[in-house]
C-alpha cells in the first residue's frame, strides 16, 4: 500500500493542516476538507445496488478510502437517535434476505454466546472471591458483594433464554440476515449519513440494535426506539427474543488502582443491569422468567 502522501498527491489533494483521529487523517486543503483512512470494506457497491445511499461520498485508491469531511447538524440528541434508528431499520429492510439454517449457522451463534456467558460467570466469580478474601473490603467490592446475587440471576436468565432460543431455532429451516453496520453509535451518524463501515458484515439485524443499546441504554426510551424500528422493519419474535437475551448479559467491570473510579465503574455496570431488567419486565416482548 502506498504512502498516504503519495495517494493525496495522486488525487491532487494538498493539505495545509493534518489532524490524526484514530485510523483517520483529516486534511484541510485550501478548497475543502477531506478524510482519508485505510479501506477495509467492499460494502459500498452492494449498498448502492440495494438503493441505500446514506454513506459518505468516497473514492478508493491504493487501499485508501478518501471522502469529503461531513459537518454535523446541530439537532437534539433524542431526535438524532430516532433518525439513526429509522435509518438502520431502512438499511436492514433494503438488504435483508433469508439464509438457510444448516448445522453450523445457528449453532455457532449459540456456542459463542454460551462461551461468553461462561466467561462472564468466571469473571464475576473471581471478582467476588477477591472481595470476600480481602482483609478489608473496599467500597467498590462491598457494593458488588451486596448486588452479586442480582448479577448471577441475570446470567442465569441469559443462559436459560439462549437455550430456549437455540431450541426454537432448530425447528426452523431459515433465518433472516441483512447488512449490519456492526459499529453503531450516535457519533457515527452525521448529517443523516452513517460513517465507519469497517466492521460491516452480513448478520442478524438485531446485532446493530444490541451494540447501540449498550452505549445508550440510559439516555433514551428504548421501547419507543424499538417501536420506531418496528414501524419500518418489523422484527420477528425470535429476533426480539434474542435481543432481549443479549442485553441481559452483564458487562465486565474494569477495575483500576483508583478506588473512587472503581466505585463509579461498579455503580455504572450495576445500573446497566437494573435499567435493562426494568426494560425487560415492561417490554411487550418479555423474555422468559
Amino acid at each position: 500500500m502506498k504512502n498516504i502522501n503519495e495517494v493525496l498527491r495522486k488525487n491532487n489533494i494538498g493539505g495545509v493542516r493534518y489532524l490524526k483521529r484514530g485510523k483517520c487523517t483529516i486534511i484541510d486543503s485550501k478548497e475543502n476538507r477531506y478524510v482519508i483512512k485505510p479501506n477495509k470494506t467492499k460494502i459500498y457497491d452492494y449498498l448502492n445496488y440495494r438503493n441505500f445511499h446514506n454513506y459518505p461520498n468516497y473514492q478508493i485508491d491504493e487501499g485508501y478510502e478518501i471522502s469529503e469531511y461531513i459537518e454535523d447538524v446541530d439537532i437534539p440528541r433524542e431526535q438524532k437517535m430516532i433518525d439513526l434508528v429509522s435509518l438502520v431499520a431502512s438499511l436492514h429492510k433494503k438488504t435483508t434476505y433469508y439464509k438457510k439454517i444448516d448445522d453450523t449457522s445457528i449453532k455457532e451463534i449459540y456456542d459463542d454466546l454460551k462461551k461468553e456467558l461462561n466467561e462472564i460467570q468466571i469473571f464475576y466469580d473471581n471478582l467476588i472471591e477477591e472481595a470476600e478474601t480481602s482483609i478489608y473490603m473496599s467500597p467498590s467490592h462491598y457494593l458488588l458483594a451486596r448486588n452479586i446475587s442480582f448479577v448471577y440471576s441475570m446470567i442465569e436468565l441469559a443462559h436459560k433464554n439462549i437455550d430456549k432460543w437455540y431450541s426454537d431455532m432448530k425447528d426452523k429451516d431459515r433465518f433472516r440476515v441483512a447488512i449490519i453496520h456492526n459499529n453503531l453509535k450516535l457519533e457515527h451518524f452525521i448529517n443523516n449519513t452513517l460513517i465507519s463501515w469497517d466492521k460491516s458484515k452480513i448478520g442478524i439485524p438485531i446485532i446493530d440494535l444490541y451494540i447501540l443499546y449498550k452505549t445508550s441504554y440510559n439516555e433514551y426510551d428504548w421501547q419507543e426506539l424499538i417501536d420506531i424500528y418496528n414501524s419500518i422493519f418489523p422484527l420477528k419474535d425470535d429476533e426480539i427474543f434474542l435481543f432481549n437475551t443479549l442485553i441481559a448479559i452483564p458487562l465486565r467491570i474494569n477495575m483500576t488502582s483508583i478506588e473512587i473510579d472503581n466505585v463509579k465503574e461498579v455503580s455504572e455496570k450495576l445500573n446497566y443491569l437494573k435499567l435493562t431488567h426494568n426494560f425487560l419486565i415492561t417490554t411487550k416482548y418479555e423474555i422468559e422468567k
